[in-house]
């Protein structure tokens, strides 16, 4: 059997990546809660705005292209990331970009969804209960296209396909290496559990090279059985593109569906809490989709006492901060609710209310 180094090699990329992203201990936020906290910044993947799908259609469009595709189709709710950067891929890569999107909560002209307007994304929004349903909605688009004389390449709600989840198998070696040249001994790895395809790449990636802690993914979406399954799924299905035996050892990984909310994109208050927690200690953005859910079961988990003194803990920041924008009112009233004294332009006059401490969450 291959190392996972070799494996991938078989694989072509086209490379969209300016060299690996920083990991670095967060020292305020460490001497706040008595842990020392790493994060790797997959928000600072560079193009338009940064976040983690790069290293996923790094292999996708390796097989865009040898397909000759001229064009590529995507869906995602209203902000959604994926939209964002997969279009950003399109306008690299010299192709068009059509994308699918859902009329949800959270589509106003602001964030992702800007962009990708701003970027020159074809974008068709229809009407769904739930963001994962909209791929039977791209099927007749891609018809249309292929009518048009056009050559669509589709690449599924998140980007989560077999292939693109090697791009988190090589990013897991990435952060490996950079864990090694700071020499951290991690107690635990913190990261989104969306479709789950990136966070079992990383356990996948962190097994094969002897690191045994504790792999915690947060849910932004999902609940119950259903996380179960996809973490077998993708688990089969990358040890199989890699040739590795699927029935190793997995040890120690936890998932949490509590932090979810309501439905994917909920602006719950611990996340609002977590996102002003980064911001103030580190002048950190998180997103209210996926990195300030993760960083908000840390701290519940801490303030559990899960986490003692000295421990060493990473969380992977997975991007998607373009989105704060689109909630701001949530985030305002937040802010609001917090005690912070906001300037209300309409009555030209500062809100009564006194600043808050900089470290409003424990």
């Amino acid at each position: 059997m291959s190392s996972l180094e070799e494996a991938l090699e078989q694989y072509p990329r086209e490379p969209l990546l300016r060299g690996p992203t920083p990991l670095h201990r967060l020292d305020y936020l460490s001497d706040d809660l008595g842990v020392n906290f790493y994060i790797k910044r997959d928000d600072l993947t560079e193009m338009a705005l940064g976040g983690d799908k790069p290293r996923k259609m790094e292999y996708e469009m390796a097989k865009a292209v040898a397909e000759g595709a001229d064009t590529l189709v995507t869906c995602g709710s209203a902000q959604s990331n994926h939209a964002r950067l997969t279009t950003a891929t399109a306008r690299k890569m010299g192709l068009k970009a059509y994308v699918v999107l859902s009329n949800d909560e959270y589509k106003s002209f602001q964030g992702n969804l800007l962009t990708v307007y701003l970027m020159g994304a074809e974008v068709r929004i229809v009407d769904t209960e739930d963001h994962w349903d909209l791929e039977k909605h791209v099927t007749d688009l891609l018809e249309e296209l292929k009518a048009k004389g056009l050559k669509p390449y589709f690449v599924p709600v998140s980007g989560s396909t077999p292939l693109s989840s090697l791009g988190y198998v090589r990013g897991g070696l990435e952060m490996i290496r950079q864990l090694d040249e700071l020499n951290v001994k991690l107690d635990a790895v913190y990261t989104p559990f969306g479709t789950g395809a990136s966070f079992t790449s990383i356990l996948m990636t962190m097994r094969d090279k002897g690191i045994e802690c504790p792999v915690i993914g947060i849910s932004v979406n999902r609940k119950g059985e259903r996380l179960r399954e996809n973490l077998e799924h993708w688990w089969s299905s990358v040890s199989e593109l890699l040739k590795q035996d699927p029935t190793r050892d997995r040890g120690k990984y936890e998932i949490y569906d509590e932090f979810v909310g309501r439905e994917y994109g909920d602006p719950t208050e611990a996340c609002l809490d977590a996102l002003m927690k980064m911001a103030r200690t580190e002048a950190v953005l998180l997103d209210p989709v996926y990195s300030a859910k993760t960083f908000s079961g840390f701290l519940a988990h801490h303030k559990e006492g899960r986490w003692k003194k000295g421990d060493n803990i990473l969380m992977v920041h997975t991007g998607g901060v373009p989105a704060i924008f689109a909630y701001h009112k949530f985030i305002e009233a937040h802010l609001k609710k917090r005690g912070v004294a906001i300037y209300d332009f309409e009555l030209n006059k500062k809100d009564d209310i006194r600043p808050s401490s900089p470290h409003p969450v424990s």
